[in-house]
């Protein structure tokens, strides 16, 4: 028993310390002063608060004139019959009032799904660069999937939109993105059964590949 305990005790530090780098490896992932012009992505999330914090990162980027235009990707929940990117950007709509450079994706329901879905785009024909905007850790991820299906698209910035600093929160997302992570690399029809459970299959929901 003392053994297991020791065991448990080590696993449980060694997790919190993949944590921590994660998290600080990360924080290089911002871009935002180095951008001068380009289209927003912004993507969905279904947490108010972190939704919030990407609308305003996208409004101060379009106020500050390092993006032209915004367009809202994912959230597309047939099951539960709503279009995250589509609130997201109406939202931002109300706020911003930039009613004329604020659309969205309204088939995307995942991160693979919205960014292999960005040349469809009416609202990002002619970027010349395409800047993400997300919390940090998951733009990580973003950037090394649309890398990888860009297949000679715009270049991609990142933007890290204000996020929680509380240490349960921190952990919470880091798990999430290592499962993501996990979820991205199975084989395709693997990958495609997993997320018709997780976000529903709908007659316009976008297949991830």
């Amino acid at each position: 028993m003392r053994k297991l305990r020791i065991l448990l005790i080590r696993l449980l530090l060694a997790d919190l310390l993949a944590t921590l780098l994660f998290f600080g490896l990360t924080r290089f992932v911002d871009q935002t002063g180095q951008i001068t012009d380009g289209a927003g992505v912004v993507f969905y999330s279904s947490s108010p608060r972190e939704a919030a914090a990407r609308i305003d990162k996208g409004i101060a980027l379009l106020k500050a004139g390092k993006v032209d235009r915004l367009v809202m990707v994912g959230g597309h929940r047939p099951q539960e019959g709503i279009v995250g990117s589509q609130e997201m950007a109406l939202s931002a709509i109300r706020k911003s009032g930039y009613g004329a450079r604020i659309s969205a994706d309204v088939t995307s329901r995942d991160t693979i799904s919205g960014l292999q879905n960005l040349a469809d785009q009416p609202g990002l024909t002619g970027a010349r660069q395409l800047v993400f905007v997300s919390n940090c850790m998951h733009l990580m991820r973003a950037k090394t999937i649309y890398h990888s299906v860009a297949h000679g698209g715009p270049p991609a910035r990142s933007a890290c939109a204000k996020s929680s600093l509380n240490p349960i929160d921190i952990w919470k997302r880091a798990h999430y993105e290592a499962a993501a992570w996990v979820l991205y690399i199975l084989p395709a029809k693997w990958r495609d059964s997993i997320l018709d459970r997780l976000r529903g299959q709908g007659p316009t929901a976008t297949q991830a590949l």
